[in-house]
């Protein structure tokens, strides 16, 4: 065989192949190169093709991606929260009703109020003033208290126990009472209130004719604490006092105008004796 014309035939062979090959890695977007051949020449000839592994060569790459939607407008979707967030459980996850789902309780914080403070209880005091009738407003009164606060508020109740001179002592009033005090703003330093009061007393006039009366009174004060335990006040009181027995008439010591100007009325007048005191007090609370 003539030597050109093998060439030719090889050539023409090796071009079919790799044309095949192309065909195919285009339609696998893919692209392999390869191929072989030789030509053996003696005294014929002869053309011989062997086609190798497919080798596989990575290859770089871009892409456009997208989408495009014709016709009516997309849906849209709308995403809804729970009208509560809670970690207790799910009652049907337990094969009960799955309604309702109970909030786990929230941790919160008590603000604690402190409490007020006890204000005193008991106290005992002396006191000293004055009192005056409408005939004598020269005396002296003298006599111990004690108070008890009711709750812890300004509500007390007082007891008294007195004794009044008039005149140098031609009359003596011994007295024993109690009354209902009320302060107000009893937990400032200064503090006014009111009173109302009741109780018997004894007079002895000359050491010659004797009496005993009741008595009632109103009166206003003002208290001033020193210290919370040590309050001084100072009040006014205004009463009246009816005889409930007396010696008789008759043994009435009638010598001298003093005498007849100081001693109470009897029992068997309607009379009574309007009276007006004032008096200033210290008072240890315990």
């Amino acid at each position: 065989m003539n030597p050109r014309f093998a060439l030719v035939v090889g050539a023409f062979g090796l071009l079919s192949v790799i044309g095949s090959e192309a065909a195919e890695a285009r339609g696998r977007g893919r692209v392999w190169f390869g191929g072989g051949g030789g030509i053996r020449v003696h005294a014929g000839a002869s053309v011989h093709w062997s086609r190798p592994a497919p080798v596989y060569r990575p290859r770089s790459s871009w892409s456009v991606g997208g989408s495009i939607y014709v016709g009516s407008p997309a849906p849209r979707y709308r995403y809804y929260r729970p009208y509560y967030y809670t970690d207790a459980y799910v009652p049907s996850y337990y094969g009960t009703s799955y309604y309702p789902v109970a909030p786990a309780p929230q941790p919160g914080y008590i603000v604690a109020v402190a409490p007020r403070p006890r204000l005193p209880k008991l106290g005992i005091g002396l006191f000293a003033g004055g009192s005056s009738t409408e005939e004598v407003s020269e005396s002296s009164d003298l006599g111990l208290l004690g108070r008890l606060r009711l709750g812890n508020g300004g509500l007390l109740i007082e007891g008294e126990l007195g004794k009044t001179s008039y005149e140098s002592d031609l009359r003596v009033d011994r007295r024993l009472g109690a009354s209902l005090v009320y302060e107000i703003g009893a937990r400032n330093r200064f503090a006014p209130y009111v009173l109302g009061g009741f109780g018997v007393q004894q007079a002895d006039v000359a050491g010659e004719y004797n009496t005993t009366q009741n008595f009632a009174e109103l009166g206003i004060g003002l208290r001033y604490a020193i210290t919370p335990k040590f309050h001084l006040a100072v009040d006014v009181r205004a009463g009246t006092r009816n005889t409930m027995s007396s010696d008789d008439p008759s043994t009435r010591p009638v010598e001298g105008t003093i005498a007849r100007t100081v001693a109470p009325p009897s029992s068997d007048s309607d009379e009574s004796e309007e009276y007006t005191r004032a008096r200033l007090s210290a008072i240890l609370y315990f």
